[in-house]
């Protein structure tokens, strides 16, 4: 790694979350971080920037935009209001956590929501363990398998970042959840059409329902990256 490359990767553990990302998350997604809650951030991103640089967790080049791309986009799901009904005393299963995007940042942020990150990479899990650890994250449980084999989880919420198309992920999310219980699904585009498919309409278009939601919002970068988070009842 050229030292350049370095020296922008040692700022970055330097001063993250900084008060800046910090009032960013506040007035987009309306959400208060307490003192503890932006230390415990804090000490995780270093982990997580320290850790990558020998375990490729994520691109070097990706992490220079660890807090835009990923620490925002994961904690994006609280513009979703039924989230607020589950973070104290709920359960969400993270399928497919990579990094642990977005399971241990919300654990870390949740005290009172139950999180259980799954992957069947233990390169990646193993981190997940370490940060749990470190950072006494008793919230936070870790299952290094295929979701396919794991018994069910009978979670409030399942989620899905960067992982296959919804008509492919949403039986996992079918065997994992409880009854009436939701699946949400980080999704960058086609996201009216992924959840058609899924459900088997043939349309670029979907209209909402009840057991059906699309919220739209933008990652805090200088070109317009828009994002979504599609909700789906089960």
């Amino acid at each position: 790694m050229s030292n350049d490359k370095n020296k922008q990767i040692n700022v970055l553990a330097d001063n993250f979350i900084n008060p800046q990302q910090v009032k960013i998350i506040h007035d987009n997604l309306g959400l208060h971080l307490s003192e503890e809650h932006i230390l415990t951030l804090k000490e995780w991103g270093k982990l997580f920037i320290e850790y990558n640089l020998h375990t490729n967790l994520m691109s070097k080049n990706e992490v220079v935009n660890l807090f835009e791309k990923h620490i925002y986009d994961s904690l994006s799901i609280v513009l979703w209001d039924k989230f607020h009904t589950f973070k104290d005393g709920g359960k969400l299963l993270d399928i497919g956590t990579g990094g642990g995007f977005p399971s241990v940042i919300l654990a870390i942020t949740f005290d009172g929501l139950t999180v259980v990150a799954n992957d069947s990479r233990s390169r990646k899990t193993k981190f997940i363990e370490l940060a749990k650890k470190e950072l006494n994250l008793k919230n936070l449980q870790i299952l290094t398998e295929r979701a396919e084999i794991l018994e069910p989880q009978n979670a409030d919420i399942v989620t899905f970042r960067a992982v296959g198309k919804i008509k492919d992920t949403l039986p996992l999310a079918k065997k994992h959840l409880k009854n009436n219980k939701y699946a949400v699904f980080y999704k960058a585009k086609d996201v009216a059409l992924e959840i058609n498919e899924a459900l088997g309409v043939y349309s670029d278009s979907h209209k909402e329902t009840k057991n059906t939601k699309i919220i739209p919002y933008s990652l805090p970068v200088d070109i317009q990256h828009v994002r979504n988070l599609a909700i789906i009842k089960i």
